[in-house]
């Protein structure tokens, strides 16, 4: 072999074993980065199921919640109508007496005692129409 041979052959070697050194590295560069890129994939993947297991867990309290809120409607719903319906027993039963009372002031008229109590206090009945 001649020494020009040589001289070619060996700066191709050379750039060769170099060549294969930086392949080496790249491979191993983009490895790493695949196990980076898996590892925050990973990540993502456990907070999404975060997300999910916490997006169930509030729409869980917000259905318990409404359905108290509903509840309690119901509930106090029933008490106005039970209000109104102890209302008007007792307008009733307060017409009932006023008209007692109308119908003992024209009989204490009739008698010419109207409105004459024992103490000699006097009162005047009637208007309750109003």
């Amino acid at each position: 072999m001649k020494l020009s041979q040589i001289a070619t052959i060996i700066p191709l070697v050379i750039v060769a074993i170099g060549l294969i050194g930086w392949i080496l590295t790249v491979r191993n560069d983009v490895t790493g980065a695949v196990h980076q890129v898996d590892g925050i994939h990973e990540e993502i993947s456990g907070i999404h199921e975060r997300i999910d297991t916490e997006s169930t867990n509030f729409n869980s309290n917000l259905d318990e919640r409404f359905k108290e809120a509903m509840d309690r409607s119901d509930e106090m719903q029933q008490q106005i109508i039970d209000l109104e319906r102890s209302l008007a027993i007792a307008n009733d039963q307060m017409q009932t007496i006023m008209g007692d009372h109308m119908g003992f002031a024209d009989v204490l008229k009739e008698l010419g005692e109207a409105g004459a109590l024992p103490s000699g206090e006097r009162r005047a009945y009637g208007g309750y129409g109003n």
